[in-house]
């Protein structure tokens, strides 16, 4: 295989201005969204935590919500980046008739990314707000409150937790519209290891270097298991500790292993410590990031001499979605609500949301609203061969007529396995130094 070329590096390391991107808590990734605050709020807004807006708190609507994800601290952004979503939708519902002419209410439970504070937060959620659904949370507090959601039956719907934990434990109370990293980590093993997808070469020689939170370990397996299964080598699989000023030791023993290309999963700035380390040290191999680097934060944080030609992977988009313009409209809808770009879960944010909704309007409509009855209609509100629907108000109406219906998301089917996980394409991307561009989609049907 051709030897990659080794990127120049111009001028001296420096100082390299590093955001407050946080790293991965889910499928990873990073955003900059924050809360749009409203004067006079609406009936959506939550009074009872700090990061509220002005407005009628949810604890006093018909049907609560309760979104339980970081709102304070390093991972506030996941936050940030769904409850915008999430109120979006819920105004809308709540203009047109609310849910069986019930109004929806939102309330927040702060994680502040710790498994104490998630606990605390969900328990309040769920037996003070008494809320019929939790949006949320993400990988880096899920399995803190899962015995207490199977405990309470309360459902559970999270657009940012792919640990692989969950792989099976859900599909009755618990489930997720974002990938599990158990789908990414075969994916970006299938994309090192065929040209096609990378658009280099056909690597054989793979490192791995992993961050030991939890949420980066949970990629570690499936990489390194699915790479040696399509015919590569592993030739070291290397844990590192995070939040290091220097990884120029971990990044020597790895160097000794000869890889042709480094897989490194990390936040971006410990990703962009270790990269440049690697180049000072001669490393003229690749790089492959999961979606926490993939992004412009990240090319940011480095010299574009070391990020030009590396690769990336991310949650692609529905092509059908794309295709009808739902993803382009999406985002129209996001910025005229909240005066920002949708982040990253915001498209998952709004399949989970969806789901969750036409659910209850599927319970209202055979009975009653309770935990019990949203839970079992969730997988049957996004499962073929019923009428497909795109929206909440399109399933809501279907549902009324007595139709049976099949929510197609923006972030793919949305068909629930037993385990209330779903499949999704991924786009390959490539670093020039400036900006990501995408090389390839990776169907999940080769996964």
């Amino acid at each position: 295989m051709p030897t990659p070329t080794r990127r120049t590096f111009i001028g001296a390391t420096g100082t390299t201005i590093l955001t407050g991107l946080a790293g991965c808590a889910g499928s990873g990734g990073g955003g900059t969204a924050t809360p749009t605050s409203t004067a006079g709020g609406s009936s959506g807004d939550d009074t009872s935590t700090p990061t509220s807006t002005a407005g009628d708190s949810g604890s006093e609507a018909d049907i609560k919500i309760g979104v339980l994800l970081p709102f304070t601290g390093e991972y506030d952004w996941v936050g940030a980046n769904v409850y915008p979503v999430t109120k979006m939708l819920v105004d809308e519902i709540n203009a047109n008739g609310g849910i069986d002419g019930r109004n929806v209410g939102l309330v927040r439970g702060d994680t502040e990314a710790t498994v104490d504070a998630s606990v605390s937060a969900a328990q309040k959620l769920v037996n003070v707000d008494k809320v019929d659904l939790i949006v949320g949370p993400t990988s880096l507090t899920f399995t803190g409150v899962k015995d207490l959601i199977e405990e309470n039956g309360i459902p559970v719907i999270s657009p940012s937790a792919g640990t692989t934990e969950l792989d099976d434990v859900g599909g009755e109370f618990i489930f997720r519209t974002v990938p599990s990293d158990s789908l990414g980590g075969r994916a970006i093993s299938k994309a090192i290891r065929n040209e096609q997808y990378n658009g280099i070469t056909d690597y054989s020689k793979m490192g791995l270097m992993v961050g030991n939170a939890p949420a980066l370990q949970s990629f570690k397996a499936p990489i390194k298991s699915s790479f040696e299964e399509y015919g590569g080598t592993v030739t070291n699989t290397l844990d590192y500790a995070t939040g290091k000023s220097s990884y120029q030791a971990e990044v020597s023993k790895m160097l000794q292993s000869n890889p042709e290309i480094i897989c490194l999963v990390g936040t971006p700035e410990d990703s962009a410590k270790i990269m440049r380390a690697a180049f000072q040290a001669g490393y003229e191999g690749n790089w492959f990031v999961t979606q926490d680097q993939t992004n412009a934060e990240f090319l940011s944080l480095i010299e574009p001499q070391i990020s030009d030609g590396i690769l990336g992977l991310v949650e692609a988009d529905n092509p059908e979605a794309v295709e009808a313009g739902r993803i382009e409209q999406f985002t129209a809808d996001v910025k005229a609500a909240t005066g920002s770009e949708p982040g990253i879960f915001a498209k998952n944010t709004y399949d989970g949301v969806n789901i969750g909704t036409l659910a209850m309007v599927a319970a209202a409509q055979d009975g009653d609203v309770t935990r019990e009855s949203i839970a079992a209609n969730i997988p049957t509100v996004a499962k073929p061969p019923e009428q497909d629907v795109t929206t909440y108000s399109e399933g809501a109406s279907a549902i009324a007529e007595g139709t049976d219906v099949n929510y197609e998301g923006l972030v793919g089917p949305c068909d629930f396995n037993e385990y209330g996980d779903i499949s999704s394409p991924f786009a390959i991307m490539q670093a020039d130094g400036t900006e990501w561009n995408q090389i390839a989609t990776l169907p999940a049907s080769e996964l």
